[in-house]
């Protein structure tokens, strides 16, 4: 069938086929409607009474599927929750890595990242964004754990004796993500008691990192119930159908006809009422299904005690029984108005069925279809000539921008790889010695304007031309490595670290006083005596430590952490000295 074949029958068939099919239907909707009036008003009053309580049968049914859907979903709602805000977190902090990666250095954008995701918390503080190094260390925690950061709770259990910490970073290391249920404590609540939770941890790749956050498994479950309650409140409000609720102790949970109610305890009121229906109903809810009850209670519209048929049925696996009802001492009033109200509606629905519906629908269907076939014929030739030609300027524009952003990517690569080569020991790749010159002096410079005290540790390895000459200075370039490894281990983010001669290196340490540099060169000293190379049986290091004095320069503190290191040697090597 050609195209001016199918637009013919589609613009005269419509017109022949609609009247006929529209006549035969008015046509039987009339008998039937007539017949169904005679039917339905017989018995209108009985009916009325069982469509009631079918209606309130379904709507208690749909109450208590609801809660047990909405209960059902806790666990994933709460796994989604806490997943969204680590991916968020995460989505922070690799969007400032890679604005910053090549003009900041390592630290600075560690501290820019915890800056921006400290304030990060929900539900008054109970959740929030953590993160922690993969050796246990808080790098970021909770105002009410903050005492913690910096520190190691790598052995820290939860109440079931667990190693949470332990147990996330593996988590991390062998899937990159994951989730992970424990019990943890609460703020401003007892800090000897600890509640479930669920936590969701992403390995942070960019550094030896990962982040996390968790969620109380009683606050989401009083939340969901809450908004189900909510919900149930405001699904009907009127007087003949709202929900009640109670718990099986007795207390009213929901009422929203009598909120007032709401919280008390109906076996300890001093209404008898009250007191007997809530007996009756408690002893009939024992078991999951439901019951009708008939007593009398107040009408909310005509302000009598009138007889009342309500529906309970308690929600499986909770304390909570769910009800809604009705009144019957006016259903008889109803049939009778209502029975008025077929007649007369009956009689104007086939008046005007027989005056105007079949000339109505043959018009306006006839009209509408034709138009609106010929209106989405022009309309969709239209939007694919648009589509097309929109296409086309898009993929221009995205040609365009891809050959710009190459360009300036490679500009970019070029300088941040020129920039790392003058300023990293192309060996150990640390900090050389005109970049670690550089880093002290700045740093030497804002430490005596704001009147900090700061340290200075030097060290060198151990008869190193031995290890030269016994294994070769490949060899020794190994130990070089493994060394400024083991070393970068024991050192804190703000830390400065570099290579100033051929097995000579140095260490500032920030807002560090003697004694705390005392113990974190014994900390790198034990941990190169303790490690275990991969190309030597063993090796030693040297340390010479200071600390600064006032209005001194940097060459006299380099003089005085340089003997240090000689007393250090000439005591026997494998030790610390102070100067």
């Amino acid at each position: 069938m050609n195209e001016k074949n199918l637009l013919k029958l589609i613009t005269i068939g419509p017109v022949l086929f609609i009247p006929l099919v529209v006549f035969l239907i008015f046509f039987n909707y009339i008998f039937f409607t007539q017949e169904l009036f005679n039917t339905t008003t017989a018995n209108l009053k009985e009916e009325l009474i069982s469509q009631q309580k079918q209606n309130t049968i379904s709507k208690v049914k749909m109450a208590v599927d609801f809660m047990v859907y909405e209960r059902s979903t806790i666990e994933e709602r709460l796994k989604e929750k806490v997943k969204d805000r680590v991916k968020q977190a995460y989505a922070i902090g690799q969007n400032i890595y890679k604005q910053n990666s090549a003009t900041k250095d390592t630290s600075s954008i560690k501290k820019m990242i915890t800056d921006a995701l400290r304030p990060m918390v929900w539900n008054e503080g109970e959740s929030f964004i953590f993160i922690l190094d993969k050796k246990g260390v808080f790098t970021l925690a909770p105002e009410y754990l903050k005492e913690l950061e910096g520190k190691s709770i790598l052995d820290f259990k939860d109440a079931t004796g667990r190693y949470v910490i332990q147990e996330e970073i593996a988590l991390v290391s062998r899937e990159g993500e994951g989730f992970l249920w424990d019990t943890f404590t609460r703020p401003n609540k007892d800090p000897s008691i600890q509640y479930q939770q669920v936590a969701f941890v992403k390995d942070f790749e960019m550094f030896d990192l990962y982040l996390g956050s968790s969620e109380y498994l009683d606050s989401t479950t009083q939340e969901i119930e809450k908004t189900a309650l909510d919900i149930l409140r405001n699904i009907n409000k009127n007087t003949q159908g709202y929900f009640f609720v109670f718990d099986t102790k007795g207390k009213v949970i929901l009422h929203s006809s009598n909120p007032e109610l709401e919280g008390q305890n109906l076996l300890t009121s001093q209404s008898p009422t009250y007191k007997t229906l809530t007996q009756k109903l408690l002893s009939k809810n024992s078991s999951n299904f439901g019951d009708f009850i008939s007593y009398t209670w107040q009408n909310p519209d005509s302000g009598k005690v009138e007889t009342k048929l309500s529906y309970f049925q308690k929600v499986p696996h909770t304390e909570w029984v769910i009800g809604s009802g009705f009144y019957t001492d006016g259903i008889e009033h109803i049939a009778a108005e209502k029975k008025a109200q077929m007649q007369e509606s009956n009689d104007a629905k086939i008046f005007m069925l027989k005056i105007y519906a079949l000339l109505f629908t043959l018009a306006s269907l006839g009209i509408s279809i034709f138009i609106s076939k010929k209106l989405q014929t022009k309309f969709a030739l239209l939007k694919m000539a648009l589509e097309r030609k929109s296409n086309e300027l898009q993929e221009l524009n995205l040609a365009l921008e891809e050959k710009i952003r190459k360009r300036t990517q490679e500009l970019e690569n070029a300088y941040i790889k020129m920039k790392y080569i003058a300023n990293t020991d192309s060996l150990t790749q640390i900090k050389n010695r005109y970049s670690f010159l550089n880093a002290f002096n700045e740093e030497l410079k804002k430490h005596k304007n704001e009147q900090k005290e700061f340290s200075l540790l030097m060290f060198d390895i151990d008869h190193f031309k031995r290890i030269n000459d016994t294994y070769g200075h490949n060899i020794g370039d190994i130990v070089l490595m493994e060394i400024t490894e083991v070393v970068k281990g024991c050192l804190r983010t703000e830390d400065i670290f570099g290579r100033v001669g051929g097995e000579e290196f140095m260490i500032f340490l920030p807002q560090t006083s003697l004694q705390e540099a005392q113990e974190i060169a014994q900390r790198v000293r034990k941990a190169v005596d303790e490690n275990n190379f991969s190309v030597v049986q063993h090796a030693t290091i040297s340390l010479g430590v200071v600390t600064s004095h006032k209005d001194e320069e940097g060459a006299e503190m380099f003089k005085r952490v340089d003997v240090a290191l000689y007393e250090a040697k000439s005591q026997g090597r494998n030790r610390v000295c102070v100067g």
